[in-house]
């Protein structure tokens, strides 16, 4: 994939708009890990091979999201739901026995139903960069198996920006 969307070279009329966000690049990637793809980035440098601000930025952000997530991206195999069946934009990786949600939206009222993992009694669910394990029960609406409280953090409490990891052990 390429970070500027109209070239896979460097063009000097850009906008900051003909760039990728990190919501856009955290999407491509956590739907290209759940599907067992691997993702090579391109950034046009100029013609004397200099990297221009807006592509170092990017890489830059994501080497700090991979920092704290690289556990569910690195090594990691597709699951057996490459996304939840109820809940959009939460994709899965898993290292055996433990499965990852790549939950691209952080839930309004901190609550996370999902529809894919089924829980057991042995069921532990913590955030990649959270040390304190996640309060969840078993889901009781249709369609849902477990939901999940997302803990409420501070500015500089949050792991990660663009997207968060839960790391689910116990769950089929």
């Amino acid at each position: 994939m390429t970070i500027d969307k109209s070239s896979w070279g460097y063009r000097r009329d850009t906008t900051i708009s003909d760039f990728l966000t990190m919501d856009e690049i955290t999407t491509i990637m956590a739907e290209t890990f759940s599907c067992g793809g691997n993702l090579l980035m391109n950034f046009g440098p100029t013609h004397d091979g200099r990297i221009i601000p807006v592509f170092e930025e990017r890489l830059r952000q994501t080497g700090e999201w991979l920092a704290v997530n690289g556990e569910a991206v690195y090594s990691s195999k597709p699951w057996r739901a490459q996304n939840d069946t109820l809940t959009k934009g939460v994709w899965y990786t898993m290292k055996n026995p433990i499965v990852y949600a790549f939950v691209l939206d952080w839930p309004e009222d901190n609550v996370l139903d999902l529809g894919s993992p089924v829980p057991s009694a042995e069921t532990i669910v913590t955030m990649l960069g959270v040390e304190t394990p996640l309060q969840w029960e078993k889901g009781t609406k249709p369609g849902v198996n477990i939901t999940i409280h997302f803990p409420v953090l501070a500015g500089p409490q949050m792991p990660c920006d663009y997207a968060w990891i839960l790391k689910m052990q116990g769950v089929q």
